[in-house]
């Protein structure tokens, strides 16, 4: 049994979703062992933060839970989007993912694989529409999940009768970790030595 913690990092809420990739989706979701987050409400600085993580991670190990054997996090931001992000966003968020990465590397002495967003939501077979049809693109991976992988998952609601926001970074969470499943541990290539030429003698 490999089992996968998929971490989806952001300064506001971490996502964290835990799947076991030995067994494939059903109505009961019986391959999933996890979803929920890490909230910063009360933290003012990244390193409060960064502390909080560490708390529930050291935690999270310490229950009665199977070993982690890959710890997955989806791949920062690395370029503008229109309205979206900017020099100071990006930089921040891969400060953090950085230091969440060391966290869980420590915790789970696992070395951190990577996958990106779009590659992530391709490999669990999720299509998103434009922003403008669709809506926002966590939004279209909530509902695409709802209906299929998490369809068993009953969320938290808030008073307003929505589910509370973290649902969205928990599925984040989980399409990264499920993704990881589907890809399986990339193996390194390993380039073949050339011969060295051996000299001839002439006479």
């Amino acid at each position: 049994m490999s089992v996968i913690l998929g971490l989806d990092v952001s300064t506001s809420i971490v996502g964290v979703s835990v799947v076991n990739s030995c067994v494939e989706p059903d109505d009961l979701g019986s391959h999933i062992l996890l979803l929920d987050r890490v909230e910063f409400k009360k933290c003012k600085t990244l390193f409060e933060k960064a502390d909080l993580v560490q708390s529930y991670l050291t935690f999270f190990k310490g229950c009665d839970f199977p070993n982690i054997d890959r710890v997955v996090l989806e791949e920062p931001l690395m370029g503008f989007r229109p309205g979206m992000s900017s020099a100071q966003t990006i930089s921040t968020l891969m400060r953090f993912n950085g230091i969440c990465s060391y966290i869980a590397r420590n915790t789970f002495e696992k070395e951190p694989e990577y996958i990106g967003s779009s590659h992530a939501r391709k490999l669990c077979g999720v299509r998103l529409q434009r922003t403008a049809l669709g809506g926002p693109q966590k939004e279209q991976v909530f509902f695409y999940f709802k209906e299929h992988d998490l369809k068993h998952v009953v969320w938290p609601l808030k008073k307003s009768g929505k589910q509370e926001e973290w649902s969205r970074d928990a599925t984040d969470a989980y399409c990264i970790a499920r993704a990881a499943a589907i890809e399986g541990v990339a193996v390194p290539q390993t380039k073949k030595k050339k011969r060295a030429k051996t000299a001839t003698k002439t006479i």
